[in-house]
């Protein structure tokens, strides 16, 4: 097996890249090679064996078949062909692949969302990237780190891209977002950008798999008061994912502890928020107060 990069330019692992290097893993355990046995086996370091096995490297359909018959496991059986499928689906390269101006940490949070079932999502400021407009997306890319135009430009296209989840997609992303009262007064543009955006997140709330609630400024301090977070969860019994966004750079977190941390905070968040009944009707109050 060789040391080249298994694709080129970025391609960040994926729930299923990460559900194919489980497997491997398992085949490896089930003959008792430990990594460095492995490794001596496909002749290439033992930290390419540990970064295929936990999805950061893409193995190649020819780099699967190679393990299997070190592992000494069928590799035209049903087995051996799946996981050889496996490698050939990952060799196809996602949308966001093609653009050259995301950073690599929200790159590999798009390919995430991309897979994941469920999104709980809380923010405590802005208006969700999902439910926003291309003229809401716009203007915040703009105030944001965003200055050259074709970056804005890219930027925008990649956010609505990513709201295809919600609709395009079969089945469709679950979304359960808690948004705050001062999002919807945020004077982000114009009246007539702030109305079409709130117009828009009472439609988008009317689809079946989203459910928007806001947190009123009645609510007081809660949990979540230094920021905002996600919890992503897969299908096929792969682990959840949270996700952070700070000034320094995105976060992501993985352990049982955290992910039931950031659980608990949405719960306590949701405790406190207004029905989607009651969130809708206060959305659209603050769209009639815009005239």
């Amino acid at each position: 097996m060789r040391e080249d990069q298994s694709m080129a330019g970025f391609t960040p692992p994926t729930p299923r890249s990460r559900r194919l290097g489980r497997e491997l893993r398992r085949l490896r355990e089930a003959r008792s090679f430990t990594q460095g046995d492995a490794a001596k086996l496909l002749k290439c370091s033992q930290q390419r064996i540990a970064r295929i096995e936990s999805g950061d490297i893409k193995p190649r359909p020819r780099d699967v078949l190679e393990i299997l018959v070190a592992y000494d496991v069928p590799h035209d059986e049903e087995h051996g062909l799946t996981l050889r499928s496996m490698a050939e689906q990952l060799r196809e390269p996602g949308w966001w692949q093609r653009l050259n101006t995301l950073p690599a940490r929200y790159a590999t949070f798009i390919a995430y969302e991309a897979e994941a079932t469920d999104l709980r999502q809380f923010q405590p400021t802005l208006i969700p990237g999902l439910i926003q407009t291309r003229a809401y997306a716009t203007e915040v890319i703009r105030i944001g780190r965003e200055t050259d135009q074709e970056e804005i430009l890219q930027r925008v296209e990649a956010r609505l891209k990513r709201q295809e989840v919600l609709t395009l997609r079969q089945p469709p992303l679950r979304l359960q977002a808690i948004i705050t009262e001062q999002s919807l007064m945020l004077e982000v543009g114009d009246a007539n950008l702030r109305r079409e955006q709130l117009d828009h997140i009472i439609k988008i709330a009317a689809l079946p798999n989203v459910t928007v609630q806001v947190l009123t400024l009645a609510a007081g301090a809660h949990l979540a008061v230094h920021g905002g977070f996600e919890v992503l969860t897969f299908a096929d019994g792969d682990p959840p994912l949270g996700y952070i966004e700070t000034l320094a750079g995105e976060l992501f977190l993985e352990s049982p502890e955290e992910i039931r941390r950031l659980t608990g905070v949405f719960k306590h968040l949701l405790s406190l928020a207004l029905s989607p009944r009651e969130s809708i009707r206060l959305i659209q109050e603050k769209k009639d107060g815009l005239g």
